[in-house]
């Protein structure tokens, strides 16, 4: 599309979207035509006369980011005019690209940084869920006279029981991390023999260990709480220490099957509960994630200024919430974590050979998108205050810019995966609340902020609160400000869930007739599930995201489609959820019992069988054709050739054939069912 400049005569009112990515080495305005790609159907189904355009004079004075001074093309805007209803707009859309901020590091230091994050999440997790810090509970203790609130070497606000939970949270996280190679433990040479039976032994021998390991870690992160209460200072951040992420990478080689195979168990039992949840989701009766149980209430507690301020949710119930809550999955990764570690270390061991070279290269290509592409922007904005200022600052600096320019009257934002942590923290905590007057919509899809809230403990040695509930600031907002969040099953980076943590009610029964959402509370919404985008969803939802959010940018600030209506919660949505995930992996384990047992699958066990073999004869053949020989040695071709032209290749060959050709034939039923599907269900909702 040629470029143009703006004529100088026109007056309409101007919004100015600005996108923000996720993590990832994206060029520069990746995002903001995967964002085009959605939106502009959606504009042009609400106005067929839409025009969409670029233009370069409207950032006349504007200086891109300072690492970012060489690329032009963030000299140029998207220049959409629309009209629906009665109003008429011009829009601008532009990508606040951040990416150039952030300095690459190694693999191995990225997987050391999420060690120390995952690990301390997954360790605190069952503290918050299970001895849960009840807002109404510790105001009657406070209100109460206790002589044992506010005693020395108690932080504000906790009870003796918070200090009990960080051991007993220690203590399941060990037997969680060691109990299911408690066989390959009990087999070690060197260790006492407790009973006769193996397995038993080696659960008696971990139980006791663990019953004196959690001692050390819960006495330090008590101690910790206490003196970031007191001091805000640490000389080191609590975690869990290298030699448990050592004991598993050596559990791995001493029996790479049995770790594998326990790994792919809670692959399964994660992917059975996101099914029964996916399967009883419309007969929920909660506005929001199914996961926090905690009803929308606030209580009243009079506010350092005499006014009236509302604290927190009333947490019940753990028992319930423990099940639908994020542990197996935090678990799964956690136990994944050293097997990157070893992929890591392998890879660099293939390149260093001659022969497995190639190989390795490839790999490390792969782990380096993964692991350096990817986790750099995560682990060094969560961890490293100079980078992550210089990420903020370009978010921050596009807003200030478009707040000056008068013809802006509106500034919405949207965020996907790590975009959203830099932008919350940019929006909520770092932006001078004059900049915030203009700002009307924040969009958060495939968040990753919930993980960041729980991991908020290890980030800073210098301790300050980052990443709590927006309402903790004072914020000046457009009256008509709106955070909506999007997420969905098969989205692993959201860890299936909404943005529970941040939820939160101006005004909410008992105490008040009617609910009134915070304004920097997010409306939680679950969108459209899909095993090959999942994570990427989001931009090209125009029914759920584009069409409403252009609606909104369009003069319609409440579509429908974005006001869904908060309903007191019950425990019977969990509870059945929680009986149908039973009956699923029962099911499961009964059908796979069966079909072993029918001989339906032989054909699949001899196809593997056979796959192995030729594995096998192509090993051997290799070492007789390559290996040295007395006499006339074959030229490197010859070799080849003879390898090439050998049984075990052939056969190698033909099976690949076949299985290809059976998937395509299992893909073309599928498909072919899934043209009625979409025939017959079109339209519907």
């Amino acid at each position: 599309m040629a470029t143009k400049s703006l004529p100088a005569k026109r007056k309409l009112e101007t919004d100015v979207i600005l996108v923000v990515k996720g993590a990832g080495e994206q060029l520069e305005d990746d995002h903001l035509n995967l964002f085009i790609r959605g939106f502009w159907p959606a504009v042009k189904s609400l106005d067929k006369n839409a025009t969409m355009d670029q233009v370069t004079d409207e950032l006349v004075g504007y200086r891109p980011p300072p690492h970012n001074q060489d690329n032009d093309s963030h000299k140029h805007l998207t220049e959409i005019h629309a009209t629906y209803g009665k109003a008429k707009r011009r829009i601008l859309v532009k990508e606040s690209y951040w990416e150039p901020e952030v300095l690459p590091s190694s693999a191995l230091s990225n997987l050391s940084k999420e060690w120390r994050m995952s690990s301390f999440v997954f360790a605190n997790m069952f503290r918050d869920i299970i001895f849960t810090r009840n807002p109404k509970y510790l105001k009657e203790w406070r209100l109460s006279g206790s002589n044992y609130e506010f005693r020395p070497g108690l932080a504000p606000g906790t009870r003796r029981r918070d200090y009990v939970g960080n051991y007993i949270s220690y203590l399941i996280l060990f037997l969680l991390v060691f109990l299911p190679f408690a066989p390959t433990i009990a087999s070690l040479p060197f260790l006492p023999t407790l009973t006769s039976v193996s397995w038993l032994n080696g659960i008696l021998l971990l139980s006791a260990v663990a019953a004196v390991w959690a001692v050390a870690p819960a006495v330090e992160i008590s101690r910790m709480m206490y003196i970031r209460y007191k001091e805000s200072v640490l000389e080191n951040l609590p975690g869990l220490p290298g030699w448990i992420l050592l004991a598993l990478i050596i559990m791995l080689f001493m029996d790479p099957l049995g770790y594998i195979r326990f790994v792919l168990v809670l692959l399964a039992l994660q992917i059975a509960l996101i099914f029964s949840r996916r399967i009883l989701w419309k007969y929920r009766k909660y506005a929001n994630s199914d996961m926090d149980i905690a009803a929308y209430y606030s209580y009243v507690e009079q506010a350092m200024d005499g006014n009236k301020k509302r604290i927190g949710k009333v947490d019940e119930s753990w028992w319930i919430r423990f099940p639908l809550s994020p542990w197996l999955y935090r678990y799964f990764i956690f136990l994944t974590l050293p097997i990157a570690f070893v992929g890591t270390i392998l890879v660099k061991f293939l390149k260093w050979t001659r022969v497995l070279g190639g190989i390795g290269e490839a790999l490390d290509n792969f782990l380096h998108t993964a692991l350096v592409g990817y986790m750099d922007d995560v682990v060094n904005y969560a961890m490293d205050p100079a980078q992550s200022h210089r990420v903020r600052s370009v978010i921050k600096d596009d807003i200030i810019y478009f707040h000056d320019r008068p013809e802006v009257k509106r500034i919405h934002v949207i965020a996907h995966s790590q975009g959203t942590p830099i932008t919350y923290e940019t929006l909520f905590h770092f932006l001078e609340e004059k900049y915030q007057e203009k700002i009307y919509t924040y969009v958060t899809i495939g968040s990753v902020l919930s993980y960041y809230h729980q991991a908020r403990g290890i980030l800073d040695e210098l301790y300050y609160e980052r990443f709590p509930v927006s309402s903790a600031k004072n914020q000046n907002f457009h009256p008509d400000f709106k955070w909506m969040n999007f997420w969905n099953f098969t989205d692993p980076i959201t860890e299936f869930y909404g943005l529970d943590e941040y939820t939160w009610f101006r005004e909410a029964p008992p105490i008040d007739k009617a609910f009134v959402r915070g304004r920097t509370s997010p409306t939680n919404i679950r969108s459209h599930s899909s095993l090959l985008k999942n994570h990427g969803e989001y931009w090209s939802n125009i029914g759920q995201i584009n069409l409403p959010f252009a609606k909104r940018v369009l003069g319609e600030l409440r579509p429908k489609e974005w006001n869904p209506e908060p309903t007191s919660p019950t425990s019977q949505h969990h509870i059945a959820v929680f009986g149908l995930w039973v009956l699923i992996l029962a099911g499961g384990a009964l059908g796979g019992y069966w079909l072993a047992k029918s001989g339906l699958l032989d054909f699949l066990f001899d196809y593997i069988a056979k796959i192995t073999e030729s594995g096998q004869g192509i090993f051997n053949t290799y070492n007789e054709v390559f290996l040295p020989k007395e006499g006339n040695e074959p030229s490197l071709l010859e070799k080849i050739a003879a390898l090439a032209a050998s049984k075990p290749v052939n056969n190698l060959g033909q099976q690949i054939s076949i299985g290809s050709l059976a998937i395509l034939a299992v893909w073309v039923v599928l498909d072919w069912l899934g043209q009625f599907r979409r025939a017959f269900t079109i339209g519907r909702k």
